[in-house]
Parts: structure tokens; C-alpha cells; sequence
């Protein structure tokens, strides 16, 4: 029977993650963010890798001679540009413009206690356990991306993430075997056109009337062209054209995203706006332009084989009846690039508790979280990698063929 004892108590979670939560960093730029990590790394003697997957990467591996099966967990640690509200909190963001606004503090602060439970009991475990801190997960280029780039999941069977939210009550555990979130992909398009006075709009050419009608077009087309089964949302987030009351506009920039479930949906979402774009500037006689954020993060797609062994372990810690479905997200994560290569599982937390305020959406300035299921996290993690220290069934091991 493998010792549960945890070296990190409820208290220290909610100090590290109000450490983190006070001081948030931007994409990669997480100097004391992994500075934070690897100083509490180092007070309990754990060995890691720093920077070699990607700049403010750490990387824990236990057990770096066993090669029979691999199991990694994934903490992002990034914050974002976001001015915070909660004035009465006393851990309130001392960065300004900046917070922690998604819950990566929270991710942060529960893979350090899960890589101090786990290094306390290293030597009754039967498989390697790599743990892994990243950078830019809200940015781009995406840190899951770059770590990839440079090899993160070579030796790597399968990978794990807990995202926290303020929807489920504290202390719920959600997922599914399905798809978790959409592909992503933002879009500027910029029009030109000819000013003119606002009497003589026929010896003009007007930008903004070229926008106007893409963006009416682009509801039709996500109304009649789109499968009602699918998801596809084409958003028009930000318009901006004309700077007098007098002349039309001569210029006229649209700036949105796309986010579709399927990633065959994605492409032909991003073909369709160009088309769609190409076709009105023609008939409106305005120049344009259609330009991408980069390649469509994919979709993030949980293996039914990790999600079968996945929630059993979950109910050991929280009861049958806290393990809940979890809906598939329109919002992106770029926990699919680790997908991509080897079967991953995304697990969500539960932190909502209006008593404490901590009921308002992420990436809002009002976020905050139940700190009480820290250790629950804690627990999830710890106790999954117990129960599958030898593989997992469905799960192709180097040498052994199928797992376990």
C-alpha cells in the first residue's frame, strides 16, 4: 500500500498561489514565476531541467531510469493583460494591468504540491513521472508548441492537465472522451477605400459600408453554411473606420477570431472568409487584406483510454457523484499541441463558491477562486499516477507493446 501522506499542506497551496496570484507575468517573460517554481523545488531537494524545453520551462522528471511507461503532468503558469478589480483581496495583483484572471496560479501552485508528494514517495514508484511547468500558454507563440518543437514528449506516453474553473462547485472534478476545446485562429481584415464628402458619397469608394456588409455576411454564411451539429463561431470583435462626421471612411480595420470544434471545420471557415472577403471589397471596390494570427491552435481532443482510466482515480478522491461530464469549451487550449503527439487527458476543477466571491468568469478583472480545492488537485494528480504506475490499457509503452 503506497503512503498518502502529502508534504504540502493546504495552507502552503494558498500562500503559493497568492505569491503567484500577487505577482503575474505575461507569455514568456516568467522570470520570478519559475524562479518562484525552482525555489520550491529546491527547498524540498527535487531535481529539474530549466530552460531547456523553452525559456522559463522547468522540468521535473522522477525517475529518469525507468523507460518502461511515462506519465506527465502539465501546470500552465502564464498570466494576462488584465487590470484587476478585487480591491479587498489582500493577494490582489501588484502588477498593473496584469492578473491572473484564468487560474494558472492555481495550476502552478497545485504541480509544485504534486511534485512534492510524488518526490516524497519516489521510491514506490513503478513508472517515470515527468512534470512540466510552462510558459505562454495565453500567447503565441504557444509555449505547448515550442516545448514540443524541442522535444518535450519524445519519451513521454501520455500527458495530463487540470484546468480550474467557477462554474462547477468546489471540490467537482469534470471530463469526457471527447473533444474539450476548440481549434483557434484570429483574423485582421483591413479595407480600403477612397474619402470623399459626405454630400458626393458617388465619387467615393466607402470602407466602411464594405465592412458593414462582410460583417452581416458572416452571420448568414455561420447561419445557413455551418452543420447545426458542428460548431463554428466567426467573430467580429473589433471594427474601427472613419474619423469624421462629414467624409466617409477611406479606411476601415475588422478584427475577430474563429473558433470551430473540428479542425477540418477550421479550415474551410478560414477559405469561406476569404472568399467572403475577396468578393465583397471587389463588389465594393475597396482594396483588402485578410491577414491570420498564425496557424489555427488545433482542437484539444481527450483519449478515451486515458479518460476510462482517468476517472475512476478521481472518484476515489472526490466521489462518485463529483465526477461530472464536461462540456466542450468554444475557448482554446493549447494543451492539443501535447495531444497531437501522444494521448492526453484535460481535467476540470471546480472552484466556484459565491459565499467567497469566486463565481465570475475567467479572463474577467472580478476572477478569483475557492482556494479549498487546492488540495483536491493535489489529490487528483497523486492518485491517478498511483493507480496507473504500470501503464495504461490502450496505451502504447516503448518495449511493451500495449500498456499494462
Amino acid at each position: 500500500m503506497v503512503s498518502m501522506d502529502y508534504p504540502v499542506s493546504q495552507e502552503e497551496l494558498v500562500a503559493l498561489r497568492r505569491e503567484l496570484h500577487m505577482y503575474p507575468e505575461l507569455r514568456w517573460d516568467l522570470d520570478r514565476t519559475s524562479a518562484l517554481v525552482r525555489r520550491e523545488l529546491d527547498s524540498a531537494g527535487i531535481p529539474y531541467e530549466a530552460d531547456r524545453y523553452g525559456r522559463n520551462s522547468v522540468v521535473v522528471t522522477i525517475h529518469p531510469e525507468i523507460t518502461a511507461f511515462t506519465l506527465a503532468l502539465r501546470a500552465d503558469m502564464d498570466a494576462l493583460p488584465i487590470e484587476e478589480n478585487n480591491q479587498d483581496k489582500p493577494y490582489r495583483s501588484r502588477h498593473p494591468g496584469v492578473m491572473h484572471a484564468c487560474g494558472h496560479d492555481a495550476h502552478t501552485a497545485m504541480m509544485i504540491g504534486t511534485a512534492k508528494a510524488l518526490w516524497a514517495i519516489r521510491d514506490q514508484l513503478r513508472c517515470r513521472v515527468k512534470l512540466i511547468f510552462q510558459p505562454c500558454e495565453e500567447g503565441r507563440p504557444s509555449g505547448a508548441r515550442t516545448l514540443c518543437e524541442n522535444g518535450i514528449m519524445k519519451d513521454i506516453d501520455c500527458i495530463v492537465m487540470c484546468h480550474v474553473n467557477c462554474v462547477d462547485p468546489t471540490h467537482v472534478i469534470s471530463t469526457n472522451a471527447g473533444c474539450t476545446n476548440c481549434s483557434s485562429v484570429a483574423f485582421k481584415i483591413t479595407l480600403g477605400g477612397k474619402s470623399v464628402h459626405a454630400a458626393t458619397p458617388h465619387l467615393g469608394i466607402d470602407a466602411l459600408a464594405a465592412g458593414v456588409k462582410i460583417y452581416n455576411d458572416i452571420q448568414m454564411v455561420l447561419s445557413r453554411e455551418v452543420d447545426p451539429f458542428d460548431a463554428c463561431v466567426m467573430g467580429v470583435c473589433s471594427m474601427h473606420a472613419g474619423t469624421t462626421v462629414s467624409t466617409n471612411a477611406d479606411s476601415c480595420v475588422m478584427e475577430g477570431t474563429i473558433r470551430c470544434r473540428k479542425d477540418e471545420t477550421m479550415s474551410w471557415a478560414r477559405k469561406r472568409l476569404e472568399n467572403l472577403v475577396r468578393s465583397v471589397a471587389e463588389e465594393s471596390r475597396t482594396t483588402w487584406e485578410l491577414t491570420w494570427s498564425g496557424d489555427p491552435l488545433p482542437a484539444a481532443h481527450n483519449d478515451p483510454h486515458l479518460y476510462a482510466a482517468f476517472v475512476p482515480s478521481a472518484q476515489a478522491v472526490v466521489g462518485t457523484q463529483r465526477v461530472i461530464e464536461l462540456p466542450t469549451s468554444p475557448g482554446a487550449e493549447d494543451f492539443a499541441y501535447y495531444e497531437k503527439e501522444k494521448p492526453g487527458l484535460l481535467f476540470g476543477l471546480g472552484m466556484r463558491n459565491e459565499a467567497k466571491g469566486a463565481c465570475h468568469p475567467a479572463h474577467t478583472r472580478d476572477w478569483d477562486i475557492d482556494e479549498d480545492a487546492l488540495s483536491t488537485g493535489v489529490r487528483v494528480f497523486v492518485q491517478f499516477v498511483l493507480d496507473h504506475m504500470d501503464g495504461i490499457e490502450g496505451i502504447p509503452c516503448p518495449g511493451k507493446g500495449d500498456c499494462p
